[in-house]
C-alpha cells in the first residue's frame, strides 16, 4: 500500500532482548529478583532456550540456586510459552501446561523423545498408554508447538556490541585487562536521604518498609560489584590462558 516501508518494519520490529525486558519490569518489582531476572534473560539464545548456568548466575550475584530457580520459575510463564527452557523437553512441556495438556499421558511422551525421532511408536504407545489413536492426537498436538519461540522476535543484528573488558597491550609485552565502564550498571545508595526520610517514618510499619528497601539496594550495589569482579577475573584468566598463542 502507499506509503508502506520495509524500512521503517524493520526498525520497529522488537527483538527477543526486549520483549522479554519488557515482561521483567512488568512482573518483578523488587530489586534483588529484577536483577536475577535480567541475568537470565541475557542467558536467552536466539531460540529463546535458556543457556547459561543457574549456579554460575547464583554464584556471580551473591544469592542463592534456590532465589535464581524462583525467579526462572516465573520467567517461565512469559510469553510466548516456551522462553526460558532449559530443554526441548522442558519448552514443550511449557507450552502444553498453557494449554492445559500436560497430562501423565503426554508428560510421558515428552520425557521420551528419543524414541519419537526413531519412530518407536509401538514403545510410546506402551510407555504413555494409550492406544494407536490416541497417540497420533498426541503428535499432532506436539507438531502444533513451537520448539524455538525465541525466534518468533528481530534477531537484533543491528545491534551494536560493546564488550564488557578492554584488553591492551602493555609496554612491556605484558597485556592489561580492564572493566569497560561505560557498560558497568551504576546503582549508588544515598544513605543521607535514607536517614532523613527515616525520620519522618510515622510508625513501625513504615520504618520496616524503609530498611527493607535499603537493605534491597545494599544488595542490588553488592551483587553488581561482584558481578564486575567476576567478568574481570574471568577475562583475565581468558587472557593469561591465551597469551602462550
Amino acid at each position: 500500500s502507499e506509503g508502506f516501508d520495509v524500512g521503517d518494519m524493520a526498525a520497529t520490529a522488537i527483538t527477543l532482548r526486549e520483549h522479554v525486558g519488557e515482561q521483567i519490569a512488568l512482573a518483578f518489582a523488587d530489586p534483588a529478583a529484577r536483577l536475577i531476572a535480567g541475568e537470565l534473560g541475557d542467558g536467552l539464545d536466539e531460540a529463546g532456550y535458556l543457556s547459561a548456568d543457574m549456579a554460575e548466575i547464583a554464584a556471580r550475584l551473591g544469592t542463592s540456586e534456590a532465589a535464581v530457580a524462583k525467579v526462572l520459575g516465573i520467567c517461565q510463564t512469559f510469553e510466548p510459552a516456551g522462553l526460558f527452557a532449559r530443554d526441548l523437553a522442558e519448552c514443550l512441556s511449557l507450552q502444553l501446561a498453557v494449554r492445559d495438556r500436560l497430562d501423565p499421558a503426554m508428560q510421558a511422551l515428552v520425557a521420551n523423545l528419543e524414541l519419537l525421532a526413531r519412530r518407536d511408536f509401538q514403545a510410546l504407545k506402551r510407555i504413555c498408554g494409550v492406544d494407536e489413536e490416541d497417540l497420533l492426537d498426541m503428535l499432532a498436538e506436539i507438531r502444533a508447538l513451537d520448539p524455538r519461540p525465541g525466534m518468533a522476535f528481530s534477531g537484533g543484528a543491528s545491534d551494536a556490541i560493546v564488550a564488557d573488558v578492554e584488553v591492551r597491550a602493555a609496554n612491556d609485552g605484558s597485556w592489561t585487562v580492564e572493566l569497560n565502564a561505560e557498560t558497568l550498571p551504576r546503582v549508588l545508595v544515598d544513605n543521607v536521604y535514607f536517614a532523613r526520610v527515616s525520620g519522618h517514618a510515622k510508625n513501625q510499619v513504615e520504618k520496616d518498609f524503609l530498611a527493607e528497601c535499603l537493605q534491597n539496594a545494599n544488595w542490588l550495589t553488592r551483587s553488581l560489584d561482584q558481578r564486575a569482579k567476576t567478568i574481570l577475573k574471568v577475562a583475565s584468566e581468558i587472557v593469561r590462558q591465551q597469551d602462550a598463542f
